[in-house]
């Protein structure tokens, strides 16, 4: 007991304790920071190394699309410096009971035969292989014509016959006019009239495929007239987008055309 109680032998058990204590606190505050700082070092460089990686990838691909994309401005800015400004017309700003009212009302302006049209004789010979391919463009337009040019009006209302039509027959221009702007009203063939249910939408075909199927229905179904051209298809190209024609706007098959007495 006397030993247990010895007071210098306490004094120095407790001071030896403090000194172990803080002996131990010091290095693992040492130890840890170093493997800490080391872990964190580490880590950062890989993650650095993997961020300028993928920095390099993204530049790359930026790089190549940039180009793409510098390219396709120049082409579509060269193409725009180069196309003349046109107006445009908005439906919603026409007033009512205008002159341009009037004329859309009516199914538009009439047909425009341009100067220098080109004349093709009367008498010019058929190429049978434009007639082939106006036979195959024609099988669009069989479905209210009628295959043999009979048309489908006494079926379904649709188109009125080829067959003699003095419209077929007529003017050129009638005929490439009504296949870039449509037709929509009740017209006379043959002395007695038609009314389809649906107008005749515009086919703005190519040239070729125009004159070879209007070549075909004029040397069809026992019509005999002039071929039709390319050219003159061509020449005509300005009644695209113009508005829809009625029967009155055409020329009348028995008056003169002008530049081409087809």
């Amino acid at each position: 007991m006397a030993s247990a109680n010895n007071p210098l032998k306490r004094f120095s058990t407790f001071w030896l304790g403090c000194i172990l204590f803080v002996a131990f606190g010091l290095a693992g505050l040492v130890l840890g920071v170093g493997f800490n700082k080391s872990g964190v070092n580490r880590f950062d460089e890989v993650d650095e190394k993997r961020r300028v990686k993928i920095k390099r990838k993204a530049d790359k691909a930026h790089a190549g699309v940039g180009k793409t994309v510098r390219r396709s401005f120049d082409k579509v800015g060269a193409r725009f410096l180069e196309t003349a400004p046109a107006s445009v017309e908005k439906p919603e700003f026409v007033l009512p009971g205008s002159t341009t009212q009037k004329a859309k009302a009516s199914g538009g302006l009439g047909v425009t035969v341009p100067v220098g049209f080109p004349e093709v004789p009367a008498d010019a010979p058929v190429d049978p292989q434009v007639m082939e391919k106006g036979k195959v463009v024609f099988i669009m337009c069989s479905a209210c014509h009628g295959p043999e040019g009979e048309g489908m009006y006494h079926i379904n209302k649709t188109g009125p016959p080829l067959v003699g039509s003095e419209w077929v027959t007529g003017s050129v221009a009638n005929l490439i006019a009504i296949q870039f702007r449509g037709l929509n009203g009740t017209m006379e063939v043959n002395g007695k009239e038609y009314t389809p249910v649906a107008p005749m939408a515009p086919l703005p075909l190519d040239n070729d495929s125009i004159a070879a199927v209007l070549t075909y229905i004029r040397n069809s179904f026992g019509n005999k007239a002039s071929p039709v051209s390319a050219e003159q298809v061509e020449a005509m190209r300005g009644e695209l987008g113009k508005p829809m024609l009625s029967p009155a706007d055409l020329i009348a098959p028995t008056a003169s055309t002008g530049p081409t007495p087809n």
